[in-house]
């Protein structure tokens, strides 16, 4: 038969141990990490609203409206203060600045130094012709320029027939591609509008030729 009392008192021991552990390593704990808070100061600068990283855990935060912020760190940690509107600021948490309850920041505005710039009104000479070839524009090299041969026509663009198109539908569950923008033009009439209009545009031409020839 169990005796309850040892038992308890057994219980009671080991959970006296189990706590005198936790609070050893806690204190520990705290003796390397902590919740490190700071301040960032200007006199002329939004202090709302800027970041707060860690660089070497990866934790982040922001200042309230008074500048306050709170971040987590260790011994050693750097933190940087940056934002949009002020220049980066680098904290090396050394033991110092780790043991220190509060830390103020001095924060600079950002300033962004431009090139000189020369402004002219123009500087165009009121004959358009001369303006044009003293612009530097070169005209786009062609075929003919490099001596290759290359196509001059018109660029059509390419009608998917549906064959192709249900073939590849069949064989999605393959892993074939499928043409997305082929499957909506066949459904909504697109190709077959536009082979209309070629057909259109063909026979346009032809009377247009005979006309021609004929000096109608």
């Amino acid at each position: 038969m169990i005796n309850i009392e040892r038992y308890l008192k057994g219980v009671k021991i080991i959970f006296s141990f189990l706590l005198l552990g936790t609070q050893i390593i806690f204190s520990q704990t705290n003796q390397y990490y902590k919740s490190f808070k700071g301040e960032v100061v200007s006199d002329s600068l939004n202090l709302s609203g800027i970041h707060i990283i860690n660089k070497t855990s990866g934790a982040k935060s922001i200042t309230n409206e008074n500048g306050l912020f709170s971040i987590g760190v260790k011994k050693n940690d750097t933190i940087i203060i940056s934002s949009i509107q002020i220049k980066p600021h680098v904290i090396v948490v050394n033991p110092k600045v780790f043991s220190q309850d509060l830390i103020k920041v001095y924060i600079e505005p950002f300033v962004n130094q431009l090139d000189n710039v020369e402004v002219k009104p123009h500087n165009l000479s009121g004959n358009m012709l001369d303006d044009m070839l003293d612009s530097g524009i070169k005209n786009p090299i062609n075929f003919d320029d490099v001596g290759i041969p290359g196509f001059k026509g018109k660029r059509e663009e390419k009608i998917v027939s549906g064959k192709s198109v249900i073939l590849s539908t069949l064989l999605l569950p393959l892993g074939a591609p499928l043409d997305i923008e082929a499957v909506y033009k066949h459904l909504s009439g697109y190709y077959k509008r536009l082979k209309k209009k070629r057909l259109l545009d063909k026979q346009y031409t032809s009377v247009v030729s005979i006309m021609e020839f004929y000096g109608l």
